[in-house]
């Protein structure tokens, strides 16, 4: 019983992540909004965002308050940045003019 449980809090503790997320984006018809929230005695330095798939148009991905930025084709391509703060980071990603395609989206503080 003991090792079922310690299993099951590894496993929550890699998929129940706050500063992590991966997601595969199928449904182009409505955008999608999440969060990373960082937690509060781990020291950040960088965000990481990652995009991979294919979309038939432009999709948008930005943090809330951001410009952000317009990808479309064939992708493959990864985005870092600075992050030294405690702040919320919400990630708003927008199918803009696409209406099918297949994104696998990673990112993390």
């Amino acid at each position: 019983m003991k090792r079922i449980v310690s299993i099951l809090s590894l496993v929550c503790t890699f998929s129940c992540s706050k500063d992590y997320r991966k997601i595969k984006m199928t449904d182009f018809s409505k955008r999608r909004v999440d969060t990373l929230i960082p937690y509060k005695y781990k020291d950040y330095i960088m965000y990481n965002l990652k995009v991979k798939g294919f979309t038939n148009d432009t999709v948008k991905i930005r943090h809330k308050g951001g410009k952000g930025i317009k990808l479309s084709g064939y992708i493959d391509t990864l985005f870092q940045s600075d992050y030294y703060g405690t702040d919320t980071i919400i990630e708003i990603f927008d199918p803009y003019k696409a209406k099918k395609g297949n994104l696998e989206i990673e990112y993390k503080l």
